[in-house]
């Protein structure tokens, strides 16, 4: 029989299941409406907000999920193999409405042939989490990059912002308590440093880096998933 304290986390963790199941069928019965309706520019914009406002959410919910799986005795990265060209068009596509809200110039960048070994839930997890902490510096355009680098599948999500601050760059994600110029508590990081953790090849682990962007000057993370 579960401790008193399991019980209340899994009742936590179904009750969030159950909050992401309804606010998904709630944003999607929201979208069609909007479907319907003649909207001026003024009001598209608006309702694009929305749209992204709620991407944000439900993306949040999932990724209070998962964290929570990472903390569960015995989780495990379901890893199989993608292709990099595939994915990153999925994802940017489906930051469509964040760019619209924004006026946000969303891009992405890799061969065509290009594979990697990863968990698509998680990895979409954290690139959510690296692309709203970059909305929310108000950036102008944001490049999702992939490439393989000895041995390593790295994703870079660059952006032209004004960059992390040292203080930032010099702590450690491991710790959770990082602070960026508008205030985030780095949590999200921190828990997305968790879930790249689930990816192991032999000593190498995945995890996350901070550093400047070499191709938009901005901030970069770096997702390192080792092959």
């Amino acid at each position: 029989m579960a401790s008193d304290p399991q019980l209340a986390s899994d009742l936590l963790a179904a009750g969030i299941h159950e909050i992401k199941n309804r606010f998904g069928l709630l944003y999607s019965q929201l979208d069609q409406l909007l479907a319907t309706l003649p909207l001026n520019e003024q009001h598209q914009h608006a309702a694009d907000q929305i749209k992204s406002e709620g991407q944000f959410i439900g993306s949040e919910l999932v990724r209070i999920l998962a964290s929570y799986k990472t903390l569960e005795q015995g989780a495990a990265a379901n890893i199989n193999q993608q292709f990099l060209l595939d994915f990153l068009e999925e994802k940017i596509a489906r930051h469509s409405y964040t760019a619209a809200a924004h006026k946000l110039q969303i891009d992405f960048d890799c061969d065509d042939d290009l594979t990697g070994f990863f968990d698509a839930g998680i990895v979409n997890i954290v690139l959510d989490t690296a692309i709203y902490n970059a909305v929310k510096e108000n950036v102008g355009q944001i490049l999702v990059s992939a490439e393989e680098n000895n041995g390593d599948l790295l994703i870079r999500i660059h952006d032209n912002g004004p960059g992390f601050p040292p203080a930032m760059l010099e702590q450690p994600i491991s710790q959770g308590h990082l602070k960026s110029g508008s205030g985030s508590t780095g949590l999200g990081l921190f828990f997305a440093q968790r879930l790249l953790g689930l990816h192991q090849e032999g000593d190498r682990v995945g995890h996350i880096s901070l550093g400047k962007s070499d191709r938009l000057g901005g901030a970069c993370v770096t997702l390192h998933l080792p092959q």
